[in-house]
């Protein structure tokens, strides 16, 4: 598990503050800072650093800067995209709309500068037991082809409590995939092809195994998988909103058997590194419809950006939700005693269009990411309940929270220019 520090190690000879002004991915890509090729060089710096602190003597290999191998599938161009062909797994956009997302082969890697994998889920074992988990793999592709690559996994224990923290870094050389992947980082995985996703990760007295199968077509999210961030510029976005899940939960020595519903993100392309930040939240009602909003606002002045969201019935297409029809009011907030950040903390959302009002209620009050060794920026991601009515009707379901921007203290990156010796 990982803790707030600030301390400095070496690196043949030369003294590096391990301390970083973003969160890679999400978090690194659309915050503060200078240019991402630093972001990028800082991490692997920090990989290094970290070898270093455990007695490591190690040797970076840089190989020559080259353009990308011309095996990669590329990214598709917005402004002349072919119609993908029909996948079997009903991936294919609504014949009134041209993607730029074509999959299954944009479900693997890009080369573009920052790139995610990302899941939540809650679960329950067979004693009744609840938890919750977020678990995301962050890939940033270089010009001399590495791919710092970071993990990152929180955990919740709603009945005891508990909210753990980890991550895994990692340093691999390109690989290109298309229409799926895998990584692996010591005992963490990760895994999936469009249908099937496999987990295993562990924290604490806690590690799991699981499986998860999605049971919708993918929702490409403003209809056609690339999304306006405002000034930070656009996005490749889709998403897999229901995945049944299965597994094994083992808790000390004792295993159970877990089972749940997971959510998958795929986010890909060259943002920019705009000082924004976000209220996200994905929420699956218990009528078997799904709903995901994105509030982008400057992380300055707290001004909005832009807003958007998409809603995935039961059956049939998604729908977009444009952000003038979204409306959501926190009504309490929670201060980490750790980090001094303040986070609202429940909310009252209301979608006019979709006639939906609901109350976001958070399982744990303190799901806070904080004390990366890597990316230290602390943000909130956790597990929250919903209740409300839609069309005048009763709705229930559970849903996550993501919310970056609001840990206003400063980082430093390594200058890398620089040394003390």
């Amino acid at each position: 598990m990982t803790r707030t520090s600030r301390k400095t190690t070496c690196l043949r000879g030369i003294i590096v503050p391990m301390t970083f002004p973003s969160q890679l991915g999400r978090l690194l890509t659309l915050r503060t800072a200078p240019t991402l090729p630093l972001a990028l060089a800082s991490l692997l710096l920090v990989l290094a650093v970290a070898a270093c602190g455990r007695g490591t003597d190690i040797t970076l290999t840089i190989p020559p800067t080259e353009p990308p191998s011309a095996t990669q599938t590329p990214l598709p161009d917005p402004t002349n995209t072919p119609q993908p062909s029909p996948p079997p797994t009903g991936d294919a956009p609504s014949p009134t709309k041209q993607s730029v997302v074509s999959l299954p082969d944009d479900e693997g890697a890009h080369l573009t500068p920052i790139e995610w994998w990302y899941f939540n889920g809650l679960l329950t074992d067979d004693t009744g037991g609840d938890y919750s988990f977020h678990y995301v793999t962050f890939q940033s592709v270089l010009p001399n082809g590495f791919t710092p690559r970071l993990l990152q996994l929180s955990w919740a224990d709603h009945g005891k409590e508990v909210y753990l923290t980890d991550e895994r870094p990692a340093l691999p050389v390109l690989e290109a995939t298309k229409g799926d992947f895998a990584f692996q980082v010591r005992d963490w995985s990760m895994s999936g092809d469009g249908t099937d996703y496999s987990m295993a990760f562990n924290t604490g007295e806690y590690s799991a195994e699981l499986q998860a199968v999605s049971t919708k077509p993918a929702t490409l999210h403003q209809g056609k998988g690339l999304v306006d961030l405002g000034r930070a510029g656009e996005s490749y976005y889709y998403s897999r909103t229901r995945l049944v899940t299965t597994g094994t939960l083992t808790i000390g020595e004792e295993q159970r058997q877990v089972t749940g519903i997971a959510w998958m993100d795929h986010q890909w392309g060259d943002f920019s590194t705009a000082p924004v930040g976000w209220d996200w939240m994905s929420l699956q009602l218990d009528d078997g419809s799904d709903l995901m909003i994105s509030m982008v606002w400057d992380s300055a002045d707290h001004q909005p950006i832009n807003s958007y969201g998409t809603y995935v019935p039961p059956n049939g297409p998604a729908r977009n939700v444009g952000g003038e029809d979204i409306s959501l009011t926190a009504t309490g907030s929670w201060t980490s005693a750790v980090t001094g950040t303040t986070f609202p903390v429940g909310w009252n959302l209301e979608v006019e269009s979709l006639n939906l009002s609901l109350t976001l209620t958070p399982a744990l009050l303190d799901s806070e990411f904080q004390g990366s060794k890597y990316v230290p920026p602390a943000y909130w991601e956790g597990a929250v309940h919903v209740n409300g009515t839609q069309n005048g009707q009763t709705v229930t379901g559970n849903g996550f929270a993501e919310l970056v921007g609001y840990d206003t203290r400063e980082f430093e990156f390594p200058n890398l220019g620089e040394s003390n010796k």
